[in-house]
């Protein structure tokens, strides 16, 4: 069901409790009938008149992120990282050249940093498998992309594409065999030093590893 129509649902659940209480209220006086008319008749509008968060696709991209694969980011710099991806896609540039390009070290604070080298050899084993996974995926927006560009698509709509693909792929079934295959390719002491020091790198625990 889409967000307007959950809206339109919650709406109609509102106005209907609301009149609900009037129609409970008849056994009362007309004053008392009136005044709760009024009452849900005030409630349904302030409902109505109130002013409704959309999120964006972009957001939903940070969000489902943060949720499924890293909280090691900020908002801030997930933005940077989706709309860079959106712009090599744009661009038709391949995923190996976009991927190591994606935030540069100056975008990252200490603590980012100490998270990252701590990891060392363990970390480009883990960039070995996100590279051999993912490229597939990236390959299959760029290809979306490119008929969008082919059928005049704003840049705006092709890049709301690529978030809303890129939302579509996180998915806990998609992301799980990607850190499982991580976690295999480390060695038993490897493995303890990034559980140990990069809980955040990936959310590891979600997936039971």
């Amino acid at each position: 069901m889409s967000r307007t129509s959950l809206l339109a649902a919650a709406l109609t659940l509102s106005v209907c409790l609301a009149n609900a209480s009037v129609v409970n209220a008849a056994s009362s006086s007309p004053a008392q009938v009136s005044r709760g008319a009024t009452h849900a008749s005030m409630s349904a509008k302030g409902l109505l008149q109130r002013p409704q968060t959309l999120i964006t696709p972009k957001q939903a991209a940070i969000n489902k992120t943060k949720t499924l694969l890293t909280t090691l980011f900020t908002d801030q710099q997930l933005s940077k990282i989706l709309d860079k991806t959106a712009e090599d896609i744009y661009a038709n540039k391949p995923f190996k050249e976009s991927f190591g390009t994606l935030i540069a070290p100056n975008d990252l604070t200490q603590s980012q940093m100490v998270i990252i080298s701590t990891s060392g050899v363990p970390l480009t084993k883990a960039l070995t498998v996100l590279l051999r996974r993912f490229e597939p995926y990236y390959n299959n927006i760029s290809k979306k992309i490119l008929a969008m560009k082919g059928s005049r698509r704003t840049k705006a709509d092709c890049f709301n594409q690529t978030y809303v693909m890129v939302t579509e792929y996180l998915t806990k079934a998609n992301i799980a065999p990607v850190l499982t295959e991580i976690k295999s390719s480390l060695t038993s002491k490897e493995w303890q030093s990034v559980r140990a020091n990069g809980a955040t790198l990936f959310l590891w625990s979600r997936y039971g590893l």
